[in-house]
């Protein structure tokens, strides 16, 4: 009597448990023996066990074929709110580009975009070398996101070839070009303006580290620019020497004062200055960074100390890309870090 009760619980507790389904009790059961089927007799594993890890592992394959790259991409996004507003925002564009310009690959499932898909995704979105490098890291880090949230099992970017990148000859700005740059940045009737532009000029600090410094992070008695983590690309901080061209141009604030550098709409002044200085269509990407280590490299023979200020982690990126003395002459070096030029 007590098994027949047991057995009638069972049934109830069977029936409970599958309420609201259109699965049977013996359904149920010979979904069971189908996954029992296929247990080796050289397994461990009790026959519950067994089929609790046959469930689990077709769980997560529902997981990874239900999550689109786009919808993946909202999620990836919102876990990056703790960046900086400018490497949040790189990386919103990034992915919007990546999606909005074909929306039948953003649409698909992680786990179903096939490697020659991806590369192809990538090459035409991104038609230069150096947007598709920026893209490829950008999809690298999305797929190892989505690695980790089991919605694929591999990470197809990988195996994805860098495109490589020939360097063109940069070549730095010449004193009369230097001197109408600083000279139209004080003529915008801002001193704060003249003073990041010294700082991009005279001292090759990035722009985006020009526009997060404030004017307590410069020091004149000391003669040093630093470069907080919260303010550096690389996450270091670094101090840059004030040279005494760059001294002469910086105006000499309290040293608590907490105003940043930049004025408001500095991204706008800044491309007027330039355009006004001559500059309109032919501006270069980091020519002033590129100018500050040529001139420093000429005057100084001295590239650990340029390594220092430019706050690289070696001297190769000095060699390969920054330095470029052609057509400089030491006494207009000398000019460049001992005269006062506007």
């Amino acid at each position: 009597m007590s098994i027949l009760n047991t057995m009638t619980n069972e049934i109830l507790s069977a029936q409970t448990l599958l309420k609201d389904t259109n699965i049977s009790i013996l359904d149920a059961a010979r979904l069971i023996r189908n996954a029992l089927d296929v247990k080796s007799n050289a397994t461990t594993l009790s026959d519950i066990l067994f089929c609790s890890n046959i469930i689990e592992a077709g769980k997560r394959c529902i997981c990874k074929s239900e999550m689109s790259i786009q919808s993946g991409f909202s999620i990836y996004l919102e876990t990056k709110s703790h960046l900086r507003l400018e490497s949040r925002r790189d990386l919103k564009y990034l992915g919007n580009r990546l999606m909005k310009f074909n929306s039948k690959f953003a649409k698909i499932n992680f786990s179903e975009l096939y490697l020659t898909d991806c590369e192809k995704w990538l090459s035409e979105t991104f038609l230069t070398p150096s947007q598709f490098n920026k893209g490829r890291i950008f999809l690298h880090g999305l797929f190892e996101f989505a690695m980790r949230r089991e919605w694929c099992n591999k990470n197809i970017v990988k195996l994805i070839a860098r495109k490589k990148i020939v360097e063109k000859e940069i070549k730095p700005l010449i004193l009369p070009q230097i001197n109408k740059l600083l000279h139209t940045a004080k003529e915008c009737g801002n001193h704060d303006c003249l003073s990041a532009v010294a700082l991009l000029t005279l001292a090759g600090i990035r722009p985006r580290e020009v526009s997060r410094l404030k004017w307590h992070d410069i020091d004149l008695s000391e003669n040093t620019i630093t470069v907080r983590s919260i303010c550096s690309k690389t996450g270091g901080v670094r101090q840059v020497e004030i040279c005494p061209s760059l001294k002469n141009l910086l105006k000499e604030k309290n040293n608590l004062s907490n105003l940043y550098i930049c004025p408001k709409n500095w991204q706008r002044r800044w491309r007027s200055i330039r355009n006004n200085a001559g500059f309109k269509g032919v501006w270069i990407q980091d020519i002033l960074r590129h100018t500050y280590a040529s001139y420093h490299a000429k005057h100084f023979r001295d590239l650990p100390r340029l390594q220092l200020n430019m706050g690289h982690r070696d001297q190769r990126l000095l060699h390969s890309r920054y330095i470029n003395m052609s057509n400089i002459k030491n006494s207009d070096a000398e000019k460049f870090f001992n005269k006062e030029l506007s």
